[in-house]
């Protein structure tokens, strides 16, 4: 990437909002830009605030909603979610454009959706919520999807949901993946405080493997399973088919890994493409294939990259023997220098060998990997290489574009416990990218900035800088004698 990045943390768990709310958890599972706003899931899995793993207050320790109104301000609590709710798996924002009968809003009614499910096993059923901010007051109002007997975990882990109207019935649905539950559905009514009304059995299930990723491309609507990709087929009485099967690498699916995972959409040529990243087991190495359409409705397979590779390259000396990664999707992003979109996607690695900081057999740094529109990768590091006496990052799991003016940033979140005790392990951290020239932060573009932009330029592409005079300082005359090099 030509251009000056600049790392901040923005959050660190552990802290207390101006409210004297506590912000803590073991992980940020989602970021999300709405109407001017980032909001952040916070997921207090092993982490000892929450009773499971050794705190002694069950009113403390669930699952928050974060929110941060501008960079220059604090996060702050924007939902508790309380009563025994853990993990909220799944933050979203989504745009309804119809209404339950089929109507046209006279505005589209622009949402922002958490959705999480009970762990309190010994005083009912497991409950299936859905969360709904209103936006006017900054409420949320909360709405049972569904009910049902244990076991629980991944049998009602939620990962995604999507907008989506039926080419047949034009019927405009919100559809959510409920664990092996399978897939439910929703409208909207304009006629509930809630605005949204789930359909309380699911449209398609129960499925063996949880999905992890729901997508629409070329007017169809496609979700992931274990090793398998779904097709709906549309009508008033709709169906699913299996469209795409990756059994022949893996007939056996480990469900804490998940087998398909960020199921995405990128352009290609003149259709869209599936991204994904493979994953079966204990032993999977983060393989990425992208899946093209042909004619007859199925898919081309075709292989992409092994990040464990990539990951052994980035660290000399080490073997990777477990890669997991994709936790919701491929970001896309456009870089103006080279007026080029890239796709990033983040992960987590377990090392052995060389001389770097790890936790639990992990690396402690927090990678993702670039992709190119050549379908080349090359990996970077949250907050640059990571040191030793440093808090472990883990695991990139989340990324999002800056919502706030005049911030050209990407937000990246993450941890991941693995099963470990992970307390106060959550973070946030922004990269800021100097595009506008102002390299020097005083308000005006002259050339100090320019010289400043060729020698970042030169340092990231040729590993040189810029001081052509070797007196030790980059100045004009350095960027005269460039010119002069360049044109003679």
């Amino acid at each position: 990437m030509l251009n000056a990045q600049v790392w901040e943390s923005s959050f660190a768990a552990g802290i207390f909002d101006d409210n004297n709310n506590f912000m803590g958890g073991s992980e940020v599972l989602q970021l999300v830009s709405h109407k001017n706003k980032l909001f952040a899931s916070v997921s207090y899995w092993q982490d000892e605030s929450n009773i499971w793993y050794g705190g002694d207050d069950p009113n403390i320790g669930w699952s928050q909603i974060l929110s941060l109104d501008s960079p220059n301000e604090d996060w702050s609590v924007d939902l508790n979610l309380d009563s025994y709710y853990l993990r909220p798996e799944i933050l979203k924002q989504v745009v309804f454009t119809k209404d339950m009968y089929g109507n046209n809003l006279s505005t589209p009614d622009t949402l922002l959706i958490a959705a999480a499910y009970s762990s309190n096993f010994v005083f009912g059923p497991v409950v299936v919520s859905s969360f709904i901010r209103d936006d006017q007051d900054g409420s949320w109002n909360e709405t049972t999807i569904f009910e049902g007997t244990l076991p629980a975990g991944e049998s009602y882990s939620i990962r995604d949901m999507q907008i989506y109207t039926d080419q047949v019935t034009g019927e405009e649905m919100l559809f959510i993946s409920i664990g092996t539950n399978g897939i439910f559905v929703a409208k909207y009514n304009p006629d509930s405080q809630h605005k949204i009304q789930w359909n309380s059995s699911p449209e398609y299930g129960p499925v063996d493997i949880r999905p992890l990723g729901i997508v629409v491309t070329n007017n169809t609507l496609y979700f992931s399973s274990g090793n398998k990709i779904y097709k709906r087929i549309d009508g008033a009485n709709p169906s699913y088919s299996i469209v795409h099967d990756f059994s022949d690498l893996s007939s056996n699916i480990n469900s804490a890994v998940g087998g398909i995972r960020g199921l995405t959409i990128i352009d290609n040529e003149e259709n869209e493409s599936m991204l994904l990243m493979w994953c079966p087991n204990g032993q999977s190495k983060g393989t990425i294939f992208r899946l093209d359409p042909n004619l007859d409705g199925s898919f081309n397979r075709v292989y992409e990259t092994k990040l464990s590779l990539l990951v052994e390259d980035y660290l000399p000396g080490t073997t990777v023997n477990y890669l997991l990664g994709a936790y919701n999707d491929f970001l896309k992003i456009f870089n103006p220098i080279d007026n080029e979109y890239y796709h990033i996607v983040g992960f987590e690695s377990t090392i052995q060998g060389g001389n770097y900081p790890s936790w639990n057999g992990y690396y402690s740094g927090a990678l993702y990997a670039i992709r190119n529109s050549n379908a080349e990768y090359l990996l970077e590091e949250v907050n640059d290489s990571i040191s030793f006496n440093e808090p472990e990052l883990v695991a990139t799991r989340c990324y999002v574009y800056s919502p706030f003016n005049n911030e050209n940033a990407i937000y990246f979140g993450g941890f991941d416990p693995n099963g470990f005790l992970s307390t106060n392990k959550a973070w946030i951290y922004k990269k800021t990218n100097n595009l506008n020239g102002d390299f020097n932060n005083d308000g005006i573009i002259n050339i100090l900035d320019v010289v400043q932009l060729v020698n970042t330029i030169l340092i990231n592409e040729y590993n040189d800088t810029v001081d052509m005079n070797g007196d030790g300082i980059v100045n004009i005359l350095d960027i005269v004698q460039l010119v002069n090099i360049i044109l003679n």
